[in-house]
């Protein structure tokens, strides 16, 4: 029999284990580096591009994440076991800290279930779909734990205001702001990911392409002023009792790592996200510094049960005029340059409108979301350059309806929640198993606090047929199979495209065809 003793951070197995066991373990508990092929030291031969998370010659360790994997390979090979909890629970010093819900606040089923699991295991993934709740019942999940300092951690700087609006307005005590120049702490304080990195990091050292989890990652945060306050951050996650990581997919596996291996004293260890997977190898590293999923609530579940309302969704066919060579050629010319096919998405977006359907529309590029501010009447244009009040505001007035379209980059990936929202055009592209569902979710929440019965939305993928763009339509087509809720429509065209909309909303068509007398 062997004894695995459980840390924070890394736990052990204590005792002989066979080497058919070490071997499994070293392979269950480890992945390969996406494109490790081209790396310098795997053309050399110096290492053959797997992380390996389990540590034969440092004691039989692995990252204590990983228990499940552990317990399943030494289930396999019948070894016995006992376990020794190490770790330190730490007291409920917030005796008095309690939820308060928000008007109109509706207590679903599932959150119940989440709190009740998440308070058993401690730490683990909660899977929840876009629209359901995760934020509330993280808020819930902290008011009954009890304890400080606890960190919410988000991706970006809109997100701290929109998570420190949530918490503000659900939890009896002050909530504290990191990120983006603010450095305001309290017991329970909503940390940017992107301002923990650079207080774990001297500044001067820090390489932002190391961090950012892809091509569309935006990193636009103000610094940290001094070192003072930098020290301060650091000693806040290393004394936090327990964390948060909100959209923990989006997270750059090295972000992850560096994040929670520095929060040592973390007994909570929670990540939240709407796709809890990843489409490289390195999902395990997310298991392993928060745990496996202990919740999953998929899109399909919360329409069934109406809590979101099914999303249509058309595929429409673009035709390329050239063929690139390079992915950066295709993509300028065919979705940022290419007016004809921006030209139409804008007439599309225009005719959404005129049905009453608020609209948003995505892009990854500056050029591409400005040029469709030209031909989208009253619509903002959302990115980086505009300011946290700016944006903040672009987005109340499309909430409200009194904007009826939105341009956004890729920081609408996240934690835009706008259920009167009701259409999304998918203008700029993009193949991320993680971002097509976030990007359709946008969608799919009821507006319950209007009279307008909200029971479907509209989104349009654009499939263009140049090379690479079209591999990247049909990965998209293939993830969104996954969901059987999911309404998936084959368009016939941008001739048809309008007509098609008003089928779905059920409207009589009005448009005529220019031969007609």
């Amino acid at each position: 029999m062997v004894k695995i003793v459980i840390g924070n951070i890394n736990s052990k197995i204590v005792g002989f284990l066979p080497d058919a066991v070490q071997s499994d373990l070293a392979s269950r508990l480890s992945y390969k580096v996406a494109n490790a092929r081209h790396m310098p030291k795997v053309k050399s031969g110096l290492w053959d591009g797997i992380i390996r998370l389990y540590w034969k010659h440092k004691g039989q360790s692995f990252y204590t994440g990983l228990m499940a994997l552990v317990r399943e390979v030494l289930i396999k090979h019948k070894i016995e076991y006992t376990c020794a909890d190490l770790r330190p629970v730490p007291p409920q010093n917030m005796p008095d800290l309690k939820f308060l819900p928000p008007k109109n606040y509706e207590e679903r089923d599932y959150q119940q279930f989440t709190i009740d699991r998440t308070l058993k295991f401690t730490r683990g993934v909660l899977g929840i779909a876009t629209g359901g709740g995760k934020t509330m019942a993280v808020t819930e999940i902290i008011s009954r734990i009890k304890t400080y300092p606890f960190i919410f951690f988000v991706l970006t700087k809109d997100l701290m205001e929109q998570a420190y609006d949530v918490l503000s307005g659900s939890l009896n005590t002050p909530i504290g702001r990191i990120g983006d120049g603010k450095v305001d702490i309290q017991r329970i304080s909503v940390c940017t990911i992107q301002t923990a990195i650079m207080a774990i990091n001297e500044s001067k050292k820090l390489k932002i392409e190391d961090y950012i989890f892809d091509d569309e990652d935006r990193w636009d945060e103000k610094g940290i002023e001094s070192e003072e306050k930098a020290d301060k951050i650091r000693r806040l996650i290393r004394l936090a009792k327990g964390v948060y990581a909100d959209e923990n997919h989006h997270v750059a596996c090295r972000t992850c790592k560096e994040v929670l291996t520095y929060a040592t004293n973390a007994y909570w260890r929670l990540g939240g996200s709407a796709t809890p997977y990843r489409e490289s190898g390195d999902g395990i590293m997310i298991q392993a510094m928060f745990g496996a999923k202990i919740v999953d609530i998929s899109a399909s579940y919360l329409i069934k049960n109406d809590w979101l309302v099914r999303p249509y969704i058309f595929f429409e066919p673009v035709d390329s005029q050239k063929d690139y060579h390079s992915y950066a050629k295709v993509y300028e010319n065919d979705i940022v340059k290419n007016e004809p096919f921006n030209s139409h998405v804008a007439v599309t977006a225009n005719h959404l409108v005129s049905r009453g359907q608020s609209t948003l529309v995505l892009v990854q590029q500056y050029p591409q979301g400005d040029y469709l501010k030209t031909l989208i009447p009253n619509c903002e244009f959302v990115s980086g350059r505009l300011t946290s009040i700016q944006r903040k505001k672009a987005i109340e007035d499309l909430r409200r309806k009194k904007a009826m379209c939105m341009i956004a980059t890729t920081l609408a990936d996240e934690g835009l929640d706008i259920p009167t929202l009701d259409a999304a055009l998918l203008a700029g592209g993009g193949a991320s198993a993680t971002r097509v569902n976030q990007r359709i979710g946008r969608t799919l929440r009821k507006d319950r606090n209007s009279e307008r019965v909200k029971d479907k939305s509209i989104v349009i993928v654009y499939e263009h047929d140049s090379r690479y763009l079209s591999k990247h339509a049909k990965k998209v087509r293939s993830i969104l199979k996954k969901e059987p809720e999911f309404k998936l429509l084959s368009s016939k065209g941008p001739s048809f495209i309008n007509n098609e909309i008003d089928s779905v909303l059920g409207v009589k068509n009005t448009q005529h065809n220019v031969f007609d007398v």
